[in-house]
């Protein structure tokens, strides 16, 4: 069994141990709590009296005995309670807010977006912009007797919680999101709610996690950006990929740098290099993606630039694997939206050892990650919710 840092005295223990029943529940669930002893090594009567505190909680649920149980008194299945607390993800992106509440498994149960010429707006507009984003779903977590655990923001960008240093799509920099957030929340009498701020390829590889995803992966992805994560939340890790040069005589970019990934990897690059007039609508706004859709009619524009895309991450990941070694990278958002063509083009200019695998999710990775950075602190620490 672990023990818990900082010192081991009987409160620090207990809180590690409910903590620790906790996190095994959430990536093992159904499970009994025969099975949960085994592995913590705490005894089969104290993880049935931290599981009781669980389930009074509402943060666990006992599912009763599975079918086809041995003999004896039949183990009960434990799992995240569905109808505990929820929390919202919010995200802006530059043409839309959108926003999810999520139960504590991460799956969503209510969902807002609002089509906005976000990017023309500055923050504190933007901000004000998403209250009536924010109030419905409030109303809709309370009709269905859901408390808030709390909101998780995400853009498109770097973000030193609570700070978006620097949002390209957006054209904010230093925008301390979560004091805009926090005034907009007080502005429709909601009080006392945690804010946590975060990008979106993070927030994207939390949500791919929550679904299931291996934790020893890497993640790639973004709708703004192009972004790499690890999918383990014990071991964060994130990194702006779309300015790692891949050209050494390349274009000039408005990072300053020369070359960078985004200048052919990026969404308005790539729509340019296929011909088109712009990058069109986010994905999450439900219209088919202008480039997918080229590629997959056969266009030869079309194509041209997907090589040319596939290219440059493929150049772009030889860093990657240089320092971080990884085995299976995760391909999501925009660039694993292109499809099976595109993944098996990196996959080929990446050469054996490394294996690109389509993600789970679709185009809302983002937000749902977003709320399931508040899941995750709340898995993290249960006590702390508990006694609130």
């Amino acid at each position: 069994m672990s023990t818990p840092a900082g010192g081991a005295g009987p409160a620090a223990m207990h809180r590690h141990n409910v903590a620790l029943l906790m996190r095994l529940i959430a990536r093992s669930a159904p499970v009994s709590r025969v099975e949960l002893a085994r592995r913590c090594g705490l005894t089969k009567a104290t993880v049935s009296s931290l599981v009781g505190d669980l389930i009074d909680a509402e943060l666990v649920r006992d599912l009763g005995p599975g079918p086809g149980g041995g003999p004896g008194r039949p183990a009960g299945r434990l799992v995240l309670d569905p109808y505990g607390p929820a929390s919202v993800g919010l995200q802006f992106a530059a043409d839309h807010i959108a926003g999810v509440v999520v139960d504590l498994s991460g799956r969503p149960v209510a969902r807002q977006v609002r089509r906005l010429d976000v990017a023309a707006l500055e923050p504190a507009a933007a901000s004000r912009a998403a209250a009536p984003v924010l109030r419905r779903l409030f109303e809709d977590a309370t009709a269905a007797g859901r408390l808030i655990a709390g909101v998780g923001v995400t853009v498109g960008g770097l973000v030193r919680e609570p700070v978006v240093s620097w949002a390209p799509a957006l054209g904010w920099r230093e925008v301390d999101l979560r004091a805009l957030v926090n005034a907009e929340l007080r502005a429709v009498d909601l009080f006392g709610v945690d804010v946590f701020v975060a990008g979106e390829v993070p927030c994207a590889a939390l949500a791919e996690y929550q679904a299931g995803a291996a934790g020893d992966w890497l993640y790639l992805g973004g709708e703004e950006v192009i972004g790499l994560a690890s999918l383990d939340p014990a071991a964060p890790i994130a990194g702006d990929l779309g300015h790692v040069p891949v050209r050494r005589r390349g274009e000039p970019c408005p990072c300053g740098g020369h070359g960078c990934l985004e200048l052919y990897a990026g969404r308005s690059a790539m729509a340019a290099a296929a011909g088109l007039p712009g990058p069109g609508p986010s994905r999450l706004l439900g219209d088919e993606d202008a480039l997918a859709a080229r590629i997959r009619q056969g266009d030869k524009a079309a194509l041209r630039a997907l090589d040319r895309g596939a290219d440059a991450l493929a150049e772009a990941l030889l860093p990657v694997r240089a320092l971080l070694a990884p085995e299976t990278i995760v391909l999501g958002g925009r660039l694993g939206g292109l499809g099976e063509s595109f993944r098996r083009r990196v996959q080929d200019r990446t050469g054996p050892g490394l294996t690109l695998r389509p993600a789970k999710l679709e185009p809302d990775a983002a937000v749902r990650g977003a709320a399931g950075t508040v899941i995750a602190r709340l898995i993290d620490d249960p006590l702390a919710w508990m006694a609130g």
